[in-house]
């Protein structure tokens, strides 16, 4: 996040800057804009891509966890017929690891292998990658194991209710993604419909109206003119907003989709550097051919 800060700095530094003057009730400032549409570009792509180291790992972690999840169901499947039949714990991790390709099948059949090796149990092995990963739901699948087990003539009983319990969380965390699924699309149509609206105004029409000419012909009296309008200034805030704005929206899609704002990262990277370039590629094909 510190090479954040500085690519944000560094443009105040090397770039010429303008003044935009922000009201806010009676308050009054100037706000310095550094101003230039190729410096500006290279700064929004620079922070998306500072963003994407963080995120990305961000992001395969929570895949990994929802790939855990996803799991648990099966793997809780295996253990209680499994159990139910009279095999070993040892025998059941020989099967996790034939039959099982996810990754929860191999973190459980290395757990049993550890407590039959006398190393550590799997509650204490389960809780302890829980606290690794961040994963709440594999602290709960260690609680839920070792009571089945200790259970005795109750363990089919305890694993059928486990088994049910983790299916029903699957299953609306399942719904729920796929809800969510059209909100996260509508927000890439409202920044890609913001930034060509944007680019509309500032390109085509901002042009149009520097060139207007306001003349009055009684008496001699001075024709004002509208002066000229700095439309890089222009561009800059937009490509500043645009960077803000995907940010914040790439929080909210982390916290909604996948449960962390810092997973949103990932799709504000994507969003910096769509709109910025576009934004550029308007100013290339639009403006640049109407002056």
């Amino acid at each position: 996040m510190i090479a954040v800060v500085i690519t944000i700095i560094v443009p105040y530094v090397l770039l010429p800057r303008g003044f935009v003057q922000v009201s806010i009730d009676r308050l009054v400032l100037d706000v310095p804009i550094p101003y230039s549409i190729l410096g500006s570009t290279l700064t929004a792509i620079a922070i998306a891509i500072e963003l994407l180291p963080l995120s990305i790992t961000e992001y395969r972690l929570w895949r990994e966890n929802n790939e855990i999840l996803m799991e648990i169901p099966t793997v809780i499947r295996i253990l209680r017929d499994g159990l139910g039949s009279g095999q070993s714990l040892s025998n059941i991790a020989e099967m996790l690891t034939k039959v099982g390709r996810g990754r929860l099948s191999g973190i459980l059949a290395e757990s049993i292998m550890k407590e039959s090796m006398g190393i550590i149990t799997i509650k204490e092995d389960l809780t302890r990658i829980s606290r690794e990963l961040g994963n709440n739901y594999l602290a709960i699948l260690a609680v839920m194991l070792d009571t089945a087990i200790k259970s005795g003539a109750r363990l089919q009983e305890t694993l059928d209710m486990a088994y049910k319990s983790f299916e029903d969380t699957v299953s609306y965390y399942l719904d729920k993604a796929s809800q969510v699924k059209p909100y996260l699309a509508l927000i890439y149509v409202v920044m890609a419909i913001y930034i060509v609206l944007a680019g509309i105004v500032i390109y085509l029409m901002v042009p149009s109206i520097s060139k207007i000419t306001v003349s009055v012909s009684a008496g001699g009296i001075a024709t004002p003119t509208i002066s000229m309008i700095n439309v890089q200034l222009f561009s800059s805030i937009i490509v500043i907003s645009g960077v803000v704005q995907s940010i914040i929206a790439g929080l909210i899609i982390g916290r909604i989709v996948y449960g962390r704002p810092i997973v949103g990262l990932l799709h504000a990277s994507i969003l910096i550097i769509t709109i910025t370039l576009v934004n550029y590629v308007m100013y290339v094909m639009i403006y640049l051919h109407t002056v």
